[in-house]
C-alpha cells in the first residue's frame, strides 16, 4: 500500500509513533543503566576512600550450584577469606563476587577492605570486585543511549525525506 492512498496524517500514525517511542524508551533504559553504573561507581569509590585495609588469606573456594534457566547448572566459586581487623579480631567472609576456580587458591594473600563498624561486610579489594559492575552498567548504558540517538537521528531524516517528497508531490 502506498503512502499516497492513506488519508492525510495517517501514514505517520504507526511508524511515526514507533520512530518517536522506540528511541525515547531506549533513552530511558540507557539512562537507568547509566544511573546504576554511577551508583555502583560511587559506592565503590566511597568504599575505597572510607574503608580500612587488611591483608587476608583465602581459606577455600566456596562452590555453589548456580541454576541456569533452560540449561544445566554450573558451579559458581566464591572465595572465602580470613583476615584480622586492626583491633585483633579474626573475621571470615565469603566474597559476594564470583570468580573462576583457579583465580584464588587456598593460601593466596588478598587485599581486604572493611568498615571498622562492619568487618563482616568486607570485600576483596580487587578491580573485579570493586569496579567491574560499574563499568558494565555504564558501558551498556552508553551504548544504549548512543544507539537511541542514532535511531532518533535516522527517524528525523526519514521524516524530513517524507516531508520533502510530500511537498514535491503537492507541487505537481
Amino acid at each position: 500500500m502506498s503512502n499516497h492512498s492513506l488519508p492525510d496524517g495517517a501514514r505517520y500514525s504507526f511508524m511515526g509513533l514507533f520512530r518517536f517511542v522506540f528511541p525515547v524508551a531506549l533513552l530511558f533504559i540507557g539512562a537507568a543503566l547509566l544511573a546504576q553504573g554511577f551508583k555502583h561507581w560511587n559506592t565503590s569509590r566511597q568504599l575505597v576512600s572510607s574503608s580500612l585495609v587488611a591483608e587476608g588469606t583465602v581459606i577455600r573456594n566456596a562452590a555453589y550450584l548456580s541454576p541456569k534457566v533452560g540449561k544445566a547448572s554450573s558451579l559458581a566459586h566464591f572465595p572465602e577469606v580470613r583476615f584480622t581487623t586492626k583491633e585483633g579480631a579474626e573475621v571470615k567472609f565469603v566474597s559476594r563476587v564470583t570468580s573462576r576456580a583457579e583465580q584464588y587458591q587456598p593460601g593466596d594473600k588478598v587485599k581486604v577492605l572493611y568498615k571498622e563498624s562492619q568487618p563482616d561486610d568486607a570485600v576483596i579489594g580487587s578491580f573485579q570486585a570493586l569496579w567491574a559492575i560499574a563499568i558494565i552498567f555504564t558501558g551498556a548504558g552508553l551504548m544504549v543511549v548512543l544507539f537511541a540517538s542514532w535511531f532518533y537521528r535516522k527517524a528525523l531524516r526519514g521524516w524530513e525525506k517524507e516531508d520533502s517528497e510530500e511537498q514535491g508531490s503537492k507541487a505537481e
